[in-house]
């Protein structure tokens, strides 16, 4: 997975999505989230909210002490239909946890809460959830594939979306994909990778194994360092930060 095909997608997402989708790319691409999960996720679960936010005490008092030094962000749910309603259910396979964020997510995550009052991290166009949207034909298409020139019913124009030929009908869950091939590459150990997939180790290894801080704090550093890499070789296209709402209702 290439930062520059990152980067097109991400920059092709603001088109259709504004800052929401620039966002989205690249949380998919640097916490390897499945997409329920992302639908799912409400503000209260990300940085700088949560832990403080988080309403099971002992996990609470647990996740401040550990994650003092370090943004996170909690998958907590899946938001997915459930005999025809939309339903907030627990992962897959139960796959409950805590990710470590690098500085430059966390900064790009403040500046998306500052920009919206919804109850969801990532809010659709219309300004609710995205599981009742068609995703893949109205964001991840024209994301991936390009699209033409529009006028919107509101009359706001809405230039020509280019292709991005190394993506050409591939699923969005590539990106969590890659994801797991940037933690090989840079040499994470099997129980720091898959408990951050949300997959569990299993045999004996899985039973004594436990991600420790040191090798969370190892996954932000090397992920900050791809993302510093990437920008020092530029320059690169970025959107301007969005526009942030009245101060009574923004988050502290």
């Amino acid at each position: 997975m290439e930062m520059k095909v990152l980067h097109q997608l991400a920059r092709n997402a603001y088109t259709v999505w504004g800052y929401t989708g620039w966002t989205y790319i690249w949380t998919a691409a640097f916490t390897a989230m499945r997409p329920a999960e992302m639908y799912g996720l409400q503000r209260c679960y990300v940085s700088p909210n949560w832990p403080a936010s988080e309403p099971d005490m002992d996990l609470r008092v647990e996740s401040l002490e550990r994650y003092e030094n370090v943004a996170v962000l909690r998958v907590q749910y899946q938001h997915q239909w459930v005999d025809g309603k939309k339903v907030l259910t627990e992962p897959k396979y139960e796959s409950q946890r805590t990710l470590v964020i690098p500085p430059f997510l966390r900064a790009m995550h403040i500046e998306l809460l500052a920009s919206h009052a919804s109850p969801w991290f990532f809010p659709a166009k219309n300004g609710g959830d995205l599981l009742g949207v068609q995703f893949q034909r109205d964001y991840w298409h024209p994301i991936r594939d390009g699209a033409p020139a529009r006028t919107s019913r509101r009359h706001k124009r809405r230039p020509e979306i280019f292709g991005v030929k190394e993506m050409a009908g591939k699923r969005i869950y590539l990106l969590r994909h890659g994801h797991k091939e940037w933690l090989d590459e840079d040499g994470h150990s099997e129980i720091a990778s898959e408990s951050r997939m949300g997959h569990e180790v299993a045999g004996v290894k899985g039973l004594y194994s436990n991600v420790t801080p040191g090798m969370e704090l190892r996954i932000v550093e090397t992920l900050q360092e791809r993302w510093d890499r990437f920008w020092q070789s530029g320059p690169w296209w970025a959107p301007p930060v969005p526009t942030p709402l009245p101060v009574d209702q923004q988050v502290a």
